[in-house]
């Protein structure tokens, strides 16, 4: 009997383990999203867009390396090169989650990302979760659930419907959101 598989939906998540001189500077990238956030420097000036809420990161060594890190990391591990498309970074106050969307764009997937990453940069402990929505042929309606905490990671196909559940600590959890493409 032979086996292909045909489709598969891959989910990587991981801790970014730097060496201590090299660790990824979180605060700056904080007050970067903030900065962002504050100056309302949205993604999208339409209100009715998801992207309403995803604010601007300007470039920033600790962008950089961890852009670099994550890249490299992929490539050791999965042989495939993943190229930077663009970063958002999102907070989430007291009692607010996410949409439930993808970030896929069907009207132009052949410039879409393939790849999706949200990426903890200040989480409050046990206050947040990331759920991913899949289908399993007739299993729908299907979801994965990881814990997000401080500089953990999740990669998944950007074709996934995701959110991250609403914030049960009573300060605010800010997340890095990166869009790759593979080659």
């Amino acid at each position: 009997m032979n086996k292909k598989i045909l489709s598969e939906i891959d989910i990587y998540d991981g801790t970014v383990d730097m060496p201590k001189y090299f660790e990824i500077n979180r605060p700056e990238l904080k007050s970067d999203i903030l900065e962002s956030y504050i100056n309302h420097k949205s993604i999208s000036d339409n209100k009715l867009d998801y992207s309403f809420l995803d604010f601007e990161i300007p470039f920033s060594k600790s962008f950089d390396m961890l852009q670099k890190y994550i890249c490299e990391y992929f490539f050791l591990r999965n042989k495939k090169n993943l190229i930077h498309q663009k970063s958002f970074g999102n907070i989430l106050n007291t009692n607010e989650q996410s949409f439930l969307r993808n970030l896929v764009d069907p009207l132009d997937l052949k410039n879409s990302a393939d790849y999706v990453m949200v990426y903890g940069v200040d989480v409050q402990p046990k206050s947040a979760s990331i759920v991913i929505e899949y289908n399993d042929n007739r299993r729908v309606n299907r979801s994965w659930h990881l814990s997000l905490t401080n500089n953990y990671f999740v990669i998944f196909p950007s074709t996934q419907k995701f959110f991250i559940t609403a914030n049960t600590s009573d300060k605010q959890n800010i997340f890095l959101t990166t869009l790759f493409q593979y080659i």
